[in-house]
């Protein structure tokens, strides 16, 4: 009976350091992949209204100042093709289509707005292993 209290004791904290070892193991390889977005606004008054379709959801700011930027993280939920719509300095509403984003992708994606409201769209996304 003295020999079984000791090593029940030594089990159980194996057992316990190996499920919490196994535990993080589990929590770092579980990281979804993100995609970082950055929305700058290159025009010399502020756009507004803006909202960016992304693959299975969307996000959007209310005003971004002349020479501002914006940024926001996402998880890429399907594969389609990334559009943003906004509203310039004049009033006038744009929609403008983007580059086809793929479900597991990660990396970023930085979208300018440039003078007469044209978007340059610049992504630097790879498959996650």
């Amino acid at each position: 009976m003295l020999v079984w209290g000791p090593m029940r004791r030594r089990s159980c904290s194996r057992a316990a350091a190996s499920s919490a070892a196994l535990g993080l193991v589990l929590l770092a390889g579980c990281q979804s992949p993100w995609i970082a977005c950055t929305i700058v606004n290159q025009e010399a008054a502020p756009v507004s209204l803006v909202e960016v379709n992304y693959p299975g959801g969307t996000f959007g700011v209310q005003t971004i100042a002349a020479g501002a930027s914006y940024r926001y993280r996402f998880h890429a939920l399907s594969t389609d093709t990334l559009s943003i719509d906004f509203t310039d300095g004049a009033h006038k509403d744009h929609t403008v289509k983007g580059p086809e984003l793929r479900f597991g992708q990660e990396g970023t994606l930085e979208i300018a707005i440039e003078p007469d409201s044209k978007v340059i769209w610049t992504p630097h996304a790879t498959m996650r292993k």
